[in-house]
This record gives C-alpha cells, sequence and structure tokens, in this order.
C-alpha cells in the first residue's frame, strides 16, 4: 500500500479582505502544527503519514480546525485559496526568516504583488530509481491534475480571466516547470545540482518542479494543485493522485514504455488547463481538450481505486466535483454574489472549514 501525506498552504487574512501579517504569531501559539511559509501572512499544515483516505481525511480537518482556530486568537482568518483576493496590506510582505529573505533577493519578481498557496500531495516511493520513472511517467496527466484543482481566480480585486491565476504567476520562478523524464536518479540529482550552481535556485528545496522527489522524505511530490477549498477537496485529490502513481508504477514493473510527451505540448495544456480548468461553461473550444484529458486520468485510475479500498471516497468527490464544480467555478459563484471584500473574505473563510464528508 503506497502511503501519503499533505500539505496544505493558507493565507491568513483580515475581515476586511487585508492580508494579515501575524504568520510568526500563529505559528508560535501552534504547538507545533503549524509551519511558517514564504510570506508573513501565509501558514503550511501538514499530515502524518497516512494510508487510508479516511484517516487522512480526518486528519486534514483537525489541523485545519486547529490552524483556524489559532489565527482567529490572532485575528486573522484562515483562507484556503491559490491566490490572494484583494491588494491591500503588505502582499509583498515576507516571513521573517534568513532563507525566505535570500529567496526574495535573488527572485524580487517572483515575489512582487503577493504570494501563492498549493496543495502538495506526498506519496511513499522508497526505491529512488522507480520514483524517478514515474516522475516521468507523471508528465502527462500534470494538466489533468491542475485543472481538477484550479482554485484561484480572483486577484488584485478582479477576475483574473484564469482559473488558476496562481499557476500564472507562479512560472516566474525558473523552475516552476514539469519534470523531465529523467533516466536516472543520478540525471535528477544533476539536474537539481544545476539549477543551483546557475542560480535558478537558491537550494535543493527551492527547486520547484511541478513534481519532484521530496528533499526531506523517501515520496514523490506533486505541486501542481492550488490550495483546495475544502478538506473534501484535499481528500479527492490526494485519492486521484495515489491510484494514478500506483497506476504508473504497475506500468514500471510491467516494463509498460513511457508516453513521448514533447515539452512544448506539455507547457501548451497546462496553460490552457490553468486557465479553464475544469468548466464545462467555458465558450473556449480549448476546453475540450482539458475535459478530455481529465476523462482520460478517470478512465486510467478507475480499475486502482477499488484494490486500493479509495473507490467510494474518490467517486463520491467526482460526484462532488462534477455537481459544485472545481473550486475556482465556486469562487466565481460567490463573487456573483457579493464582490466586496468583507463578504467575499468571509465566504472564503467559511468554505476553508466545510466540515468533510
Amino acid at each position: 500500500m503506497l502511503t501519503l501525506g499533505v500539505e496544505e498552504e493558507f493565507f491568513l487574512l483580515g475581515p476586511d479582505g487585508a492580508v494579515a501579517p501575524v504568520a510568526a504569531e500563529v505559528v508560535r501559539a501552534g504547538g507545533g502544527a503549524i509551519v511558517p511559509e514564504y510570506m508573513a501572512y501565509q501558514v503550511e499544515t501538514a499530515t502524518g503519514v497516512c494510508t487510508r483516505l479516511d484517516e487522512l481525511r480526518a486528519d486534514l480537518w483537525r489541523r485545519r480546525a486547529h490552524a483556524a482556530t489559532v489565527a482567529a486568537r490572532a485575528g486573522a482568518w484562515l483562507v484556503a485559496s491559490g491566490s490572494v483576493p484583494f491588494p491591500d496590506g503588505p502582499v509583498s510582505a515576507v516571513a521573517d526568516d534568513a532563507r525566505y529573505r535570500a529567496l526574495a533577493r535573488r527572485f524580487p519578481y517572483a515575489t512582487l504583488g503577493g504570494g501563492s498557496s498549493a496543495c502538495h500531495v506526498h506519496v511513499g516511493i522508497a526505491d529512488r530509481a522507480l520514483a524517478v520513472d514515474v516522475l516521468g511517467r507523471l508528465r502527462a496527466w500534470l494538466p489533468a491534475l491542475l485543472a481538477c484543482t484550479v482554485n484561484s481566480p480572483i486577484i488584485a480585486g478582479v477576475d483574473s480571466g484564469w482559473a488558476s491565476v496562481r499557476y500564472r504567476r507562479q512560472l516566474r520562478w525558473p523552475t516552476f516547470r514539469p519534470p523531465s523524464p529523467w533516466p536516472d536518479p543520478d540525471g535528477y540529482d544533476r539536474a537539481v545540482r544545476v539549477a543551483v550552481a546557475r542560480g535558478t535556485a537558491l537550494d535543493p528545496a527551492s527547486v520547484y518542479f511541478l513534481a519532484r522527489l521530496s528533499a526531506r522524505y523517501p515520496t514523490v511530490e506533486i505541486r501542481v494543485a492550488d490550495a483546495c477549498p475544502s478538506v473534501d477537496d484535499a481528500v479527492l485529490l490526494a485519492g486521484v493522485t495515489r491510484a494514478l502513481v500506483a497506476s504508473l508504477v504497475e506500468d514500471v514493473r510491467r516494463g509498460v514504455p513511457a508516453p513521448d510527451v514533447p515539452p512544448q505540448r506539455l507547457t501548451r495544456e497546462l496553460l490552457v488547463a490553468a486557465q479553464h480548468g475544469v468548466d464545462p461553461r467555458s465558450p473556449d473550444r480549448a476546453y475540450v481538450a482539458v475535459d478530455d484529458a481529465v476523462r482520460r486520468l478517470f478512465d486510467r485510475i478507475d480499475p486502482v481505486l477499488h484494490a486500493l479500498g479509495d473507490d467510494e471516497f474518490v467517486h463520491s468527490g467526482l460526484e462532488r466535483l462534477g455537481r459544485e464544480g472545481t473550486g475556482a467555478v465556486r469562487q466565481r459563484t460567490l463573487w456573483a454574489k457579493d464582490p466586496t471584500p468583507a463578504a467575499f473574505t468571509a465566504a472564503l473563510a467559511d468554505a476553508t472549514l466545510t466540515p468533510p464528508g
């Protein structure tokens, strides 16, 4: 059974919608369960190592609720969104940390206009050779994973026209790109060393491939998704990701050749996924390609879900995704109801604490 872990990044926003740079206070009061992130108004939580989705769901909910409670004591709301909705407050304030300050000095353009928040899924693979092979095979599926998890249409007080403006903005980081089809762990390690040596990354932990080998754990870390609006969304992402990785591991063991995905095509598909997400109301014909990619993903993982015992969780999550839409669709619905900073921020904070199940 492949193990799972999830890291969630959140914004701290005031009731008026402005960023609340109180992350240091929240981290200090969090009892070790909350860690700082890049911006002074951003925090992260991380689950333990899980084998079952119900176990993961309970852990995610416990940590979200705890972080929200601690944030409230500091006068802030915990918000799960890929982008900061409003340009109010010190949106470019980096956390008071030596490494984060060094990143900001090295990549000042990447920090302008505020941070972004993501959801990272770790799937345990101890064999590095197998893990690198899986990374190359994941490339073809990254657009579909992004399309299902877009959750950042609003930025600077306007609808950006993108379902994931986070993805578009993260392209400012030089290493924010899909993994290459490296032949072995040495090839992967060489790519990381070259990025650091050339100055496109500060250190191995700031090599921001959309899927990578974790610098800390024996896992494949999939980093393409926006912050998930609810715990159930995060569980769906984790279940889909683990099933996909399990199917790719089986391909490696059976000797199935890895698909050839031209970099230019993959770049284009990721941009289309970030602009549209899963939204059948989109008037752009490019949406059809996104929809087809998502359908292929779900067809691919369906036989694996039962073996993992995840079919009930994932199927119910997919039904809810079809009924309610992605986080971007839901944000736009809230925006249409009331786009004022106070009302919209309150709605996002409420959605962040939607009880699972």
